[in-house]
């Protein structure tokens, strides 16, 4: 039993920095990585009598030397300790030596405080959640001080001395004689058979071959009259308080005969997670000593790219608190759950259901590759974790066999681009700012054919062609493009190629000033936009081709779902964008999904961007549907794991490729989402 470190609690400072450190500089001493030990069966009998000289305990690797129990940087023990462990079905065998040149022990009632005398101490935690441990402590002349703590003293835990270890064998061996100063011993050695009924308390099997306990071992010496003890450990917990069990070392039950082989030893965790959350747990226990209150978010906790890098791809950090209690958690992804702990500190690994992803390709129908490459194609692609295409354009064939390979297929159809009526509907195409029309002056290509969304019939047709489509045979819903007006500003990577720079809103590219648009924004605002001074700042003018837009995207919707099928559609990267560049206000649409195109090497920006636009998207649209990320394949090629954390980390419901992948990175698609445990939703 261990007295807690007396002296103040440095307070975690809310207004976001530690007085200049991190988490991980502040608790630097109590978030050092634990030791781990692999402990091997016995291969003969044991006899308790604390010599440790059978041939199991020859072979038995020692733990390393203890150190001062506050770590690094503090005095080296003037007397060298070890332990060694072995196990069989029935026991876990404890044996040490400390070495000590006037061996002395004056307690000799079992049950008394025995670190009043030169002592030695072990610390069990057969399941490692930090409640309900042991506790077994002996001195020089063998006698037991033996309890079980609910939780740790640190958070208000209770000691029971009335539990003594029912089969608990100890015995002790001197090198010297006892309480007799003036000559000069050599050691004394504790061994302990620990009966592993003794500890089950609140689970089973705690001797399973391939466990993981937590175990830790002092030894108090008394060195000088008049003076504090030392406290020298197995594993330094950075306090002096041996009662934290998250500083404890490993102990790996292996099922390997002591001598005839050997295993590594593996941490149980990851341990990057886990000391990020017991980083924020000695933050908790500081806020609370000062402020008598959690810290209530992770915003709030400063978290630093230091204390972030290490987690494990696809790790989320929650947490929710109230001034008395918290819970605290961070997800382990490919081990497929969530390391917790509370205010108690009890520790816990929760499973997590997989997270569900859905993922899709844009492409065009090719027929000259023939039906067995076509066939083996998508039957790749639904190995490799797509979910559906979106095929540009119908062939009955084609959309049949995506579909018997357990694809999802989309009819990929441009919305307000729509050069097909120019015959039948001249006065339908948008004008410019220049009085020029879609119809024979197109901007920048000659397939910018755009409607004006304000034109009487223009959405009722677009919504009959989409009807139309959908209800073809093996078509599974209608994803609209271009949905939008042209670009009044392109993204910058495609300026040099029209020899252009639109750092401001040019004329030419300005839609829609027609003569029912410009009666429509006259009737409802009094201006006619022709004569706005600035048009590019006028918020009225702004808004009323955004709602246009909206308009048409809310009939095509609504008469696409009355007939019960789905409609998603490619629209700008992030809603902001939208609006700026292309007059597409699509966070207030009400689609099944969005396909935001984060080409980023459009806008000369590296994969971090992607995470940045997925993150905006995902805020914006709150749930109400689906964010896929639209990525461009050859932009993201050389940093492909890279642009999918991104994507996938910032919320996006999956990915969707243009361009590709290939075979080679379909295969590497298929190990990312088996790495970071994700579940390709049917």
């Amino acid at each position: 039993m261990r007295k807690q470190l007396i002296g103040s609690l440095f307070a975690f400072a809310m207004a976001g920095q530690l007085w200049g450190q991190g988490l991980y500089e502040k608790y630097e001493r109590m978030l050092t990585l634990p030791e781990g030990y692999v402990c091997y069966r016995v291969d003969g009998k044991i006899k308790v009598d604390g010599k440790l000289n059978e041939a199991d305990w020859q072979k038995a690797q020692s733990t390393s030397s203890f150190v001062d129990i506050s770590g690094e940087g503090f005095a080296k023990p003037c007397y060298d300790t070890s332990a060694k462990m072995l196990w069989d079905d029935n026991y876990l065998y404890v044996g040490a030596v400390l070495l000590e040149d006037d061996i002395k022990a004056k307690l000799s009632q079992r049950d008394t405080i025995i670190y009043y005398d030169n002592d030695f101490e072990v610390f069990l935690d057969p399941d490692g959640d930090g409640q309900n441990y042991f506790e077994i402590e002996t001195n020089a002349k063998g006698v037991i001080f033996d309890l079980m703590l609910d939780k740790p003293y640190r958070s208000g835990g209770n000691f029971m001395i009335q539990w003594d270890c029912p089969g608990l064998q100890l015995a002790i061996h001197r090198e010297g004689t006892l309480n007799k100063s003036k000559d000069k011993d050599k050691q004394w050695s504790v061994e302990m058979a620990i009966p592993h009924k003794a500890l089950t308390v609140n689970f089973s099997n705690p001797d399973q071959a391939g466990n993981c306990w937590r175990i830790n071992f002092s030894r108090v010496q008394w060195l000088k009259p008049g003076q504090r003890e030392e406290n020298w450990v197995w594993m330094p917990t950075g306090r002096i308080d041996m009662h934290m069990p998250d500083r404890w070392g490993f102990l790996y039950l292996s099922d390997k005969v002591i001598g005839t082989g050997t295993d590594s030893f593996k941490y149980p965790y990851n341990m990057a997670a886990y000391k990020l959350l017991w980083a924020m747990f000695y933050a908790q226990l500081d806020n609370y000593a000062k402020e008598k209150n959690y810290i209530r978010s992770k915003e709030n906790f400063f978290l630093t790219e230091a204390e972030l890098k290490d987690l494990p791809a696809g790790a989320e950090i929650l947490v929710e608190a109230t001034q008395r209690t918290f819970c605290m958690s961070v997800s382990v992804p490919e081990e497929k759950v969530r390391y917790v702990v509370d205010h108690n500190g009890r520790f816990t690994r929760e499973a997590i259901t997989p997270r569900q992803v859905k993922n899709w390709v844009w492409m065009r129908i090719n027929k000259e590759k023939g039906d067995a490459y076509n066939k083996k194609y998508f039957a790749l692609m639904k190995q490799c974790g797509i979910s559906g295409v979106m095929f540009e354009g119908y062939d009955e064939a084609t959309y049949r066999m995506c579909k018997e390979a357990g694809l999802e297929a989309h009819y990929w159809k441009w919305t307000m681009n729509r050069r097909e009526v120019r015959e039948t509907h001249p006065d339908w195409f948008a004008v410019n700012r220049k009085g020029e029309s879609c119809y024979d002056k197109p901007a920048y290509v000659d397939y910018y054919r755009f409607l004006c969304p304000n034109h009487e019939g223009v959405a009722e047709y677009l919504a009959a062609d989409y009807l139309k489509e959908v209800n073809l045979p093996y078509v599974d819903g209608v994803h609209l493009d271009y949905v939008r007006f042209p670009d009044v500003v392109l993204p910058v990577s495609l300026w040099k190629n029209y020899g252009i720079e639109q750092t401001s809103e040019l004329p030419e590219y300005d839609y829609c000033y027609c003569e029912v648009c410009r009666k429509m924004f006259k009737e409802q605002t009094g201006k006619d936009p022709l004569e706005l001074k600035y048009p590019m700042e006028d918020q009225s003018w702004i808004n009323f081709r955004l709602d246009a837009i909206t308009r048409v995207v809310n009939k095509i919707t609504q008469t696409i779902k009355a007939d019960g099928k789905r409609i998603s559609a490619a629209v700008f990267p992030g809603p902001s964008m939208a609006r700026k560049m292309v007059r597409q206000d699509w966070g207030q649409w009400s689609l099944d999904a969005y396909f935001p195109m984060i080409y980023n090497g459009f806008y000369y920006e590296g994969p971090e961007w992607i995470g940045r636009s997925v993150k905006e998207s995902v805020q914006t649209i709150n749930g109400r549907a689906k964010i896929y990320a639209g990525l461009m394949f050859p932009d993201i090629k050389n940093t492909f794991e890279q642009a999918l954390d991104e994507a996938f980390n910032n919320g996006a419901s999956g990915v969707s490729f243009f361009d590709g992948p290939d075979e080679e990175y379909l295969h590497k698609f298929k190990a990312y989402l088996d790495k970071r445990g994700f579940e390709v939703a049917k």
